[in-house]
């Protein structure tokens, strides 16, 4: 299921890349019901969903959480924005489910670089199409609740 995954998350990656990065990557479980990520927490990783399911929410003040975003589970990616752009985690994410992950830091980000030419780009890219998916079902959602 890890390679499925990745190659999900990563299409751009060749299949010795993905293969390194799988190889590589950190596996992290967290079971239903766990804060994985905190909005506004430093966040220097990218994770991939291997198993279960995350909810994305975000908490307003009077505690009341808000579903910002559909679910994540296999194959898709999350931390993409603060591994970029290191500004905090967007939003909360929750375990629904008990979930398996596989995380990469910049450290490992970088050693693939230095092994695989054009890997940084190619890397770079699938986040790009990753954020790009994301933001193409908010826009979908956003305009379904307007009609």
């Amino acid at each position: 299921m890890s390679r499925i995954a990745f190659q999900r998350a990563f299409q751009e990656l060749d299949d010795g890349e993905l293969d390194d990065l799988i190889a590589s990557a950190e596996r992290f479980t967290f079971p239903a019901g766990t804060r994985i990520l905190r909005e506004g927490e430093d966040n220097a990783r990218i994770f991939v969903v291997l198993e279960g399911a995350i909810r994305v929410v975000h908490f307003e003040r009077e505690g009341a959480e808000k579903k910002i975003a559909d679910p994540l589970g296999p194959g898709d990616a999350f931390g993409e924005m603060s591994f970029i752009d290191e500004m905090g985690a967007s939003a909360t994410l929750i375990a629904d489910s008990d979930v398996v992950a596989k995380a990469a830091g910049k450290d490992l980000v970088a050693a693939l670089a230095a092994r695989h030419p054009g890997f940084m780009e190619r890397f770079y890219l699938s986040l790009l199409y990753t954020v790009i998916r994301r933001l193409r079902r908010l826009d979908a959602a956003f305009l379904m609740r307007g009609k």
